[in-house]
């Protein structure tokens, strides 16, 4: 039997991104938690008496520079070569930017593919590791033609760093197909890249396992490695949880809540219920959606909101608040006869949506953009159609902050 664990992509002290910069100790969670993937990573390898750690690829991130970063991997390589373990990798777009990774002096049990290709045959364990590396920091055509042909009589393996045929968010790698993979001959197909863990054919298997740590709320969900076992010539597949802080995007519904214990109450709900992950601490974007009449009293009392529900999520221990995004519909009016609440609020949509309306808005926000300070202009996008969309976002919830207000009528206060 020959055991490997399958990762790509950790991206280790990859630079934080804004959340983790709101709360110090967040921050420092945060700022280690690729470390602290990469160290589970290798507890699954010794845990599990593995063969082989197999790495697809964007082990760094980008130009890494710190001698930090590098001694502490090389500590984690020596604690698989203590243990017995053989680590396979190949450079990914990410890794090819950095001068110092082929500078690293790397425990002897570290195997790193050249840009021009390479096996490594394991008779005794009846396997052959195949891996080609990114030369560049670019790669617009296919890896596939410099792999070696499978080697006959053993479990064939190929490393790739590959967009296969392109995937939403990620640019375009050593592109390829499924199919031309499968007519290569090999039994299982180690792919990184990819930020999502998929399995893309199980005869042979291609094999995509995602990210081992999501570094943001575009990355959300519990993050994984891939444990595989093959014994006679078939291999089967494990997914094991890597990830020391799960990201995860979710919805409260508060239709018809009228008071707003009631909606801290519902809050409070998801909160338990995100708290119940795997990993060690949640990071949490809440969306509230619904028609209800608190609608209003939630806008402008964002701040008191804001710390009510960090404080439920400080309780739970586990869960921190990334953002809270109010998505309401506000109250219907109903009841006989026109109400001109109703008729005034349509016109405003009305006007809001008017092209000339529009060009106005912009030109203004232009110059309110143009007074802010550099780092804070980029918050409005990088191109004019950027700016464009965002205002007229912004134009929009004015107009739902409004006339929410109006349904609102004389509501007390929250509490």
């Amino acid at each position: 039997m020959f055991r490997f664990v399958h990762t790509a992509d950790l991206h280790l002290d990859a630079p934080l991104k804004s959340l983790a910069l709101k709360d110090e100790e967040l921050s420092e969670i945060v700022g280690n938690a690729t470390r602290r993937a990469l160290e589970r990573i290798v507890d699954i390898c010794v845990n599990e008496g593995v063969d082989a750690l197999l790495i697809s690829g964007d082990l760094y991130d980008g130009d890494m520079r710190s001698m930090k970063t590098a001694a502490f991997l090389v500590s984690q390589m020596e604690r698989l070569n203590e243990a017995g373990i053989s680590v396979f990798m190949i450079r990914g777009n990410h890794d090819a930017e950095s001068v110092l990774t082929r500078e690293l002096e790397l425990p002897p049990n570290v195997e790193v593919f050249t840009g021009h290709g390479g096996t490594v045959e394991l008779p005794e364990k009846g396997v052959a590791i195949h891996g080609v590396s990114f030369a560049k920091p670019q790669a617009p055509e296919s890896l596939v033609p410099k792999y070696k042909a499978p080697v006959p009589g053993l479990f064939n393996i190929g490393l790739l760093h590959t967009s296969l045929a392109g995937a939403a968010g990620h640019d375009n790698y050593a592109p390829c197909s499924p199919n031309d993979l499968v007519t290569h001959g090999y039994d299982y197909w180690a792919l990184g890249h990819v930020h999502v863990r998929t399995v893309h054919r199980e005869t042979p298997h291609i094999v995509m396992p995602g990210m081992p740590q999501g570094r943001d709320i575009g990355e959300a969900g519990p993050k994984s490695v891939t444990l595989v076992s093959v014994e006679d010539g078939v291999a089967s597949l494990e997914e094991r949880i890597t990830s020391n802080i799960e990201f995860v995007r979710t919805d409260v519904l508060l239709d018809a809540v009228s008071d707003w214990r009631d909606a801290m109450s519902a809050i409070e709900e998801v909160i338990k219920l995100v708290a119940q992950s795997s990993s060690e601490h949640v990071v949490l974007r809440l969306e509230l959606r619904g028609e209800t009449p608190l609608a209003w009293r939630l806008r402008r009392d964002a701040d008191l909101l804001l710390e009510s529900v960090t404080n439920l999520a400080r309780a739970s221990g586990v869960v921190w608040i990334d953002k809270i995004v109010q998505q309401f519909v506000p109250p219907s009016i109903v009841g006989e006869g026109e109400d001109p609440r109703k008729e005034l609020s349509a016109l405003m949509k009305d006007l809001a949506a008017q092209p000339s309306f529009l060009k106005r808005a912009r030109s203004a926000a232009e110059d309110l953009i143009g007074d802010l300070p550099p780092e804070l202009r980029s918050a409005f996008g990088q191109t004019e159609d950027d700016q464009a969309r965002e205002v007229a976002h912004l134009l929009d919830e004015g107009v739902q902050d409004i006339v929410a207000r109006m349904l609102a009528g004389g509501a007390e206060q929250p509490w």
